[in-house]
């Protein structure tokens, strides 16, 4: 499915962009990290994870400074990423997956401007995808359990049940095969959609 495709991935260099840039080169796909590493690009999949905004810190107490290092500034990212990458697909096809933590349903206790982001981020999915769906470009989003994206996180989501399927997701392949599923070539009458891979802690109504 995604044997030579030239795929860009974001925050690529540590955690779950890596692990994910990994697993799609071990796929066949052609990972780059920049819009510059490639003459053309097939899929762009933006990884809405930033160490910053994964700082504990009460709702009551979180000023503007917070509020923008650690939500606005994701959400500003995920913009500019969504930008760069229809400057690149226009006049051709195009796909763009954005990965992000089930929080954004949910909430996280005393990550708040996290949660904020990562569920704006899927909004403007569907904006994007409800706009340059004529041309060709389709755009959705994959959620994964807090416990593929940091400790902090999972502290953060202890309410969230267990997986039902009795194991935890693996970005090698459940995560990764929700992502190809998106960033394939037979896919373009899917988008604005969102697939949770969470191992059914937290069902999407």
């Amino acid at each position: 499915m995604l044997d030579g495709r030239a795929v860009l991935v974001t925050n690529a260099t540590t955690g779950l962009g890596a692990a994910i840039g990994d697993a799609l080169t071990n796929r066949g796909a052609h990972v780059v990290d920049t819009f510059e590493s490639a003459s053309s690009i097939d899929a762009v999949i933006h990884v809405c994870v930033d160490e910053r905004a994964l700082v504990a810190q009460p709702l009551a107490e979180t000023g503007p400074a917070e509020w923008d290092e650690r939500g606005e500034a994701l959400i500003r990212e995920a913009i500019t990423t969504l930008q760069a990458a229809y400057a690149r697909f226009v006049g051709g096809t195009g796909r763009i997956v954005l990965v992000a933590p089930t929080a954004g349903f949910t909430g996280a206790r005393d990550l708040t401007p996290y949660s904020m982001a990562v569920e704006g981020v899927r909004a403007l999915a569907k904006s994007a995808a409800r706009q340059w769906g004529p041309n060709g470009i389709t755009v959705n989003c994959v959620l994964v359990a807090p416990d593929l994206v940091s400790p902090t996180l999972v502290a953060a989501t202890t309410f969230h049940g267990p997986p039902v399927v009795g194991r935890l997701p693996d970005v090698g392949d459940d995560v990764v095969e929700a992502i190809a599923l998106f960033a394939g070539p037979g896919t373009g009458g899917i988008t604005g959609g969102t697939i949770v891979v969470d191992g059914g802690s937290v069902m999407a109504p």
